[in-house]
């Protein structure tokens, strides 16, 4: 499945990539709000995983807009984020995301939230 990750964080998204990789995803990256919705009609991602804490156009916008996008239609967004107070948490659900994944998070966590959201299998030897 491809992922498109919204992070800001270069090493944030090094570090997503390669774990979701190991459950054979491809995790492609956009820096922020603008890009993500210039590279949703190319990429045709299977999930977002979207930073709440963007640069100029925060996730909630982000995923506002990324949801009026034809080729966005079905498509779930999750917030994976160090937002992580109650009313963040509150706020990602009555705005319609899928999950909400903390960081720092785990990594069994990640994973396992993944595969909820895609109805997908996750390998059963942990990443290295």
């Amino acid at each position: 499945m491809r992922i498109l990750y919204v992070e800001d964080n270069e090493p944030n998204f090094q570090l997503v990539r390669k774990i979701l990789a190991y459950d054979r995803h491809e995790v492609v990256h956009a820096t922020d709000g603008a890009q993500a919705l210039a590279m949703v009609r190319e990429q045709r991602p299977d999930l977002v995983l979207m930073d709440l804490g963007l640069p100029g156009m925060d996730g909630y916008e982000a995923a506002r807009r990324l949801r009026d996008e034809p080729a966005m239609q079905g498509v779930p967004i999750a917030a994976l984020t160090a937002s992580v107070r109650e009313a963040d948490r509150e706020r990602a659900r009555r705005e319609g995301f899928a999950g909400f994944i903390e960081k720092p998070f785990r990594v069994d966590r990640l994973r396992k939230e993944v595969a909820r959201i895609l109805g997908t299998p996750i390998s059963s030897n942990p990443p290295p």
